[in-house]
């Protein structure tokens, strides 16, 4: 590395700032889900899942962004994937018409998402080869962040194609939308009737991208849907990666939401139930849970026998963990939904699933807790008014 270390042997000051200091960007990122998932699977049962010829690799694998980038990616029958290079995941498999979602295609052994899986490291763009400290731009992204540069969620916009759908221009945050979405097409997912045959039916777990965009949710007939100012001027990055001033003003990479990011327009914020606003989604979050749950279609058991929440599970607020009933029949067969009962389940499990309890799109959180409500009870919920 070129420069001379201190008289002392240190670092090179390059090696510090931003990533390898204290407050470095490494460090940052040992406190983050992201390092918490690699460590407590390391060498786990999980890991080869991940990283196997499966569906998983293509957000777990350490080179999942590369593969897709390029487009490579598995498909059966050489389905085709409408737009894989833009985050795309599922196609239609031309013999069945089944719906399927594309597979990792890499080899990596190792279920990580670290400085490589997002960012481009070659000769030329590693600081440890080029010895050259960090400059804005010199570690550049795989995900493509230009000003017009959009990724997609898999939403599409009608049963004629699964092509899925932009999620806006959000220019870094294109990466965070790459994998953090629902991994399912609810257009074409959701049919006409649908049998909850397994308790990990419905969206994937982290589909952030789905609710902030304002678009990933199932829409009911007749009603429309809005976004809140959090989405039309703000990105994930904005929030969840802050400049670090301990740390030169380089975005931070625990990746956790940060108070000090909502003091820029709620100036007073000392929490992010900001004017009660996490407070009254969590009380329409527990009606919704309620009535899904009396309907027969909630469980937390991942095996039979299934039964319905009950005691703490109804007041504990951890909807993130339910799971879809497949023996919640009233004749104790496997339930059969109408598409907007099944909507109603989809939309609970994409909002319990995505977290902040509203932050991401409060207006559009609000009205698919209202909708899906009525969808099942047939009136609106005492605890939130349709914004």
């Amino acid at each position: 590395m070129p420069g001379t270390p201190g008289a002392d042997g240190g670092l090179p000051s390059s090696c510090l700032s931003p990533c390898h200091g204290f407050n470095g960007i490494v460090e940052q990122w040992k406190t983050s889900t992201h390092y918490a998932a690699f460590i407590s699977n390391l060498g786990g049962e999980e890991v080869t899942s991940w990283t196997g010829a499966s569906a998983c690799g293509n957000c777990h694998a350490t080179d999942a962004l590369e593969h897709r980038v390029a487009g490579d990616v598995g498909t059966q029958a050489d389905g085709g994937v409408s737009n894989v290079k833009n985050g795309h995941l599922e196609y239609r498999v031309p013999t069945s018409g089944a719906l399927a979602e594309s597979t990792y295609a890499g080899t990596a052994k190792v279920a990580s998402v670290t400085c490589m899986t997002c960012h481009q490291v070659t000769n030329e763009t590693d600081p440890h080869r080029t010895g050259l400290p960090y400059a804005a731009g010199s570690f550049p992204l795989r995900v493509a962040a230009g000003a017009d540069d959009q990724v997609y969620i898999e939403k599409s916009p009608s049963t004629e194609a699964v092509s899925g759908s932009p999620a806006g221009k959000r220019g870094t945050a294109n990466t965070c939308i790459a994998c953090h979405k629902s991994r399912k097409d609810v257009t074409n997912y959701i049919t006409p009737s649908v049998r909850l045959t397994s308790s990990r039916w419905g969206p994937h777990e982290g589909p952030q991208s789905d609710v902030f965009s304002g678009a990933g949710g199932y829409h009911f007939a007749g009603m429309t849907y809005g976004t809140s100012t959090h989405e039309q001027k703000l990105t994930c990055v904005d929030c969840h990666m802050p400049n670090s001033p301990n740390n030169g003003e380089a975005a931070n990479h625990s990746f956790y939401a940060q108070i000090s990011a909502c003091k820029t327009c709620h100036s007073d914020a000392t929490k992010f139930d900001i004017a009660g606003g996490q407070s009254q989604v969590k009380a329409g979050m527990f009606e919704l849970q309620k009535a899904l749950n009396d309907a027969g279609y909630l469980t937390r058991a991942e095996a039979a026998p299934y039964g319905p929440l009950q005691g703490a599970e109804l007041t504990d607020g951890l909807f993130k963990s339910d799971l879809a009933r497949p023996d919640g029949g009233q004749d104790g067969g496997v339930p059969t939904l109408t598409a907007d009962q099944a909507g109603a389940l989809y939309n609970y499990f994409i909002l319990a699933r995505g977290g902040a309890l509203g932050v991401h799109n409060p207006k559009y959180v609000r009205q698919l807790i209202v909708d899906s409500y009525v969808a099942i009870k047939h009136l609106p919920p005492s605890s939130l008014v349709r914004p």
